[in-house]
């Protein structure tokens, strides 16, 4: 209905207000006025009983007529019982009659009369009639000015009140549309500003949402084929982990290395999308960090040495943490091969670990080009990559289990070149959520 839209509960209190406040200003300037001429009434009585006594001039019917041109009202005199001019109505000459002579304005019936002495039972009268204020001049000048302002603050009202809040209306429909939305309202500080402010963060929160749950949809199918996929392959990497053990006993010694190595590899990948499709809190033992690290450079030896990345492994000793080998020996894993394909014509990889108030810190800095603005604004994301056949799990798994651990991990770029990875790590995390 037209009477429950905000312009009506808003505009129909605010007309009434200026019905309510005009109706006062009108009794208050006609009080006013009417006081006015009461006042200006007397002061002419005065006026002209003292120039007639002055001048000598007598009562008369021209007299009367010529001052009732000079003064606006109606001009009498009274001399006994009788008028001059004679009173319209009975009504009127009765009223005037009875009027003492004492300068003072008297309301009689629908008449205000001052009566001046003039000697010898004679009196001047003044006759004004009420009910003209409202066809002074002024009455209307102020009402005009009065409705003006009305207009103008209701124009101002609706500039500032109704039609921001039309506006936030009409964009309500595309809240699930994408892309960014730019909200005038939204830099306000009153009510309608923080209003806006909700919407957008409503917004946001719902694109938000949505994007979680479409990645968790892709997840859960994704997760139902790597775990059958991890499955199958397990039995054929056992298989050739165990025979390449056997060679040892011979003379390809070499070659079962490197054959073990690369089933580590394949193991790994393994343990990257197991954790991807079924992700399990870690097993907690005390463990020595700096151990897993030369441990995690040793296999990957081969590996580095073929991309020619040098390696640098800073620490003061041994640094003992809480955690889970087998995962944290993946994320180290990953983010050493992220560096080492981050240098393709070789360099040096700077670890660093080192203890902090709360735990350690683990920084891996190489010497290739740095992360892109885009890279850095969706590191560690599901399946974003910029590298050539890069499926974009590596960090994601990384940054997962580092978050179980209590821990976080961070990417920058150095300002003489080179990217930065840092992993740290609480001395007694907080137990991590079951999926």
């Amino acid at each position: 209905m037209p009477l429950q839209r905000l312009s009506w509960r808003v505009g129909l209190p605010f007309v009434l207000l200026v019905l309510a406040e005009t109706a006062t200003l009108v009794v208050y300037l006609t009080v006013q006025i009417g006081a006015e001429q009461r006042a200006r009434l007397e002061g002419l009585a005065a006026t002209d009983a003292e120039f007639l006594l002055q001048r000598g001039l007598p009562p008369s019917e021209q007299m009367a007529t010529d001052l009732q041109k000079v003064t606006g009202f109606e001009v009498f005199f009274r001399k006994g019982r009788a008028l001059t001019p004679d009173a319209s109505t009975s009504s009127d000459r009765a009223a005037l009659l009875d009027i003492p002579a004492d300068g003072v304005a008297h309301r009689v019936r629908d008449l205000e009369c001052v009566a001046r002495p003039l000697g010898e039972q004679q009196a001047l009268l003044l006759v004004r009639r009420p009910g003209n204020e409202l066809r002074d001049p002024r009455v209307l000048q102020v009402l005009i000015a009065f409705w003006l302002l009305a207009l103008l603050i209701a124009w101002l009202v609706g500039r500032s009140l109704v039609r921001p809040l039309r506006h936030l209306a009409a964009q309500l429909p595309g809240i699930e549309s994408p892309g960014p939305l730019e909200l005038p309202e939204a830099r306000r500080s009153d009510e309608i500003g923080d209003l806006a402010r909700a919407f957008l963060r409503t917004r946001d929160a719902l694109h938000d949402e949505r994007e979680q749950r479409a990645r968790a949809e892709k997840l859960a199918v994704l997760g139902r084929m790597t775990t059958a996929l991890a499955h199958e392959v397990q039995n054929p990497v056992a298989a050739i982990k165990m025979h390449a053990q056997l060679l040892r006993s011979g003379p390809a010694d070499e070659t079962a290395t490197i054959l073990e190595q690369e089933i580590a590899r394949i193991e790994d990948l393994l343990h990257q999308w197991q954790f991807l499709g079924r992700p399990e809190p870690p097993q907690m033992h005390e463990a020595d960090l700096t151990e897993l690290l030369q441990q995690t450079l040793d296999a990957l030896r081969a590996q580095l040495t073929h991309t020619r990345t040098r390696v640098e492994l800073r620490a003061a000793g041994p640094l003992r943490m809480p955690c889970d080998r087998r995962r944290l020996g993946q994320v180290f894993r990953n983010l050493i091969t992220n560096a080492a394909q981050a240098m393709p014509s070789g360099g040096l990889l700077t670890i660093t670990a080192e203890a902090t108030a709360t735990g350690c810190r683990i920084t891996f800095v190489d010497g290739g080009r740095g992360f892109s603005a885009t890279a850095l604004a969706h590191f560690a994301e599901f399946f974003y990559s910029e590298k050539e056949g890069g499926m974009g799990i590596g960090l994601s798994v990384a940054n997962e289990i580092t978050k179980a651990h209590g821990g976080s991990l961070a990417a920058s770029n150095l300002p003489a070149g080179g990217a930065c990875v840092t992993v740290l790590l609480p001395r007694r995390p907080d137990p991590a959520p079951t999926p």
